[in-house]
């Protein structure tokens, strides 16, 4: 029996390094990546990626729920309460935040806390831990973000995803979100691509993660040119 287990998470370990390599070299042969940072660097840094074990009920995708962006306006409360000042600013993106149908989720809340100075202060740290988040490290979003979890009973997850308030990736995500919720056919294209990755069986959050990044970046650089035509700040371009 033990070999026989053996055999199979090694057979398992080597068709995620195979389907993870596939994703690699499609990614390299994009057009369109964030510059500050090589594919290979973020696949390095999505290899060390730490997270939960999530409930089932969390885990499992669901239609838009129209309670998320409340249940995201509680957290938000709960945290400009504890922390006050310092936070310069907080926003609630990821799929939660889109409310269409053509989008599904798990039912985790992503949200950005974007700090005037000092995101890593031991202050910052331990009023995230007396708010229930527990620190996960570098988060999968962007190298200069840490992300921490808070897992409500067994039904529903908050993210918090700490950065400073200059960090560029800010504005990439929040055209992101914005473009999304304008453009609904772009919502089907990402909800096609969710849905192939998490039907593929024995899929990791690494490969999952490595899956969607693609069409995230070819839809952020749309959503930043988008936003520049509106007139509107947050306009960095990922082309590279």
């Amino acid at each position: 029996m033990t070999n026989t287990s053996t055999r199979s998470g090694t057979a398992g370990k080597i068709g995620e390094l195979a389907r993870a390599s596939r994703l690699i070299r499609e990614l390299e042969a994009s057009a369109v990546h964030d510059p500050r940072e090589s594919i290979m660097g973020k696949v390095r840094r999505l290899q060390l990626m730490r997270s939960p074990e999530l409930p089932e009920p969390v885990r499992a995708l669901r239609p838009y729920d129209p309670a998320w962006p409340s249940l995201f306006a509680g957290e938000e409360r709960r945290i400009r309460a504890a922390l006050g000042s310092a936070v310069a600013r907080i926003e609630h993106f990821g799929s939660t935040s889109i409310p269409t149908a053509a989008l599904s989720s798990k039912n985790v809340v992503d949200f950005l806390v974007a700090f005037r100075e000092g995101a890593e202060a031991p202050e910052t740290l331990a009023a995230f831990a007396a708010l229930g988040y527990t620190h996960y490290g570098n988060g999968p979003c962007d190298p200069e973000t840490t992300w921490w979890w808070r897992i409500e009973g067994s039904e529903i997850a908050f993210v918090a995803h700490l950065c400073d308030a200059a960090n560029p990736w800010i504005d990439t995500v929040v055209n992101f979100r914005d473009y999304l919720r304008a453009h609904p056919e772009e919502c089907a294209r990402y909800e096609e691509v969710k849905r192939r990755l998490g039907a593929e069986p024995g899929r990791s959050l690494f490969e999952y993660s490595i899956g969607k990044l693609r069409l995230f970046y070819e839809i952020s650089d749309k959503a930043n040119l988008w936003k520049s035509r509106a007139g509107e700040p947050g306009t960095a371009s990922l082309s590279q």
